[in-house]
């Protein structure tokens, strides 16, 4: 599965986006801005995952959203393990962008 296929389906279950031609329209996940995306490229938004692979983050769509990439660069570099962020301070920040994805969860 590409890039682009992973962001569709999460645009499909996220109740701010719908599809108009050739895009998907909706909000990004971290700051609420408007964000659109090419269907088949992926062009113009980035795949998040709420909690990051290296902490135990998974491809499962109710970890994954559709964010700015300069949303995606900042939680990356905010969190970054090697700034020794205290473990709970993330764990709450993942805490409330999972409700926020899970609030905004459109079923299949």
């Amino acid at each position: 599965m590409t890039i682009a296929d992973k962001l569709s389906r999460a645009a499909e279950t996220d109740a701010t986006f719908q599809r108009v031609g050739p895009d998907w329209i909706g909000k990004c996940l971290i700051c609420n801005g408007p964000i659109a995306f090419d269907v088949k490229t992926g062009e113009g938004a980035t795949l998040e995952h709420i909690r990051a692979r290296s902490r135990g983050g998974t491809d499962d769509l109710d970890n994954l959203a559709v964010v700015h990439g300069r949303c995606n660069w900042e939680k990356g570099r905010r969190w970054d393990p090697k700034k020794r962020r205290s473990t709970a301070d993330y764990d709450e920040f993942v805490a409330r962008l999972l409700q926020k994805r899970a609030d905004r969860w459109r079923g299949m």
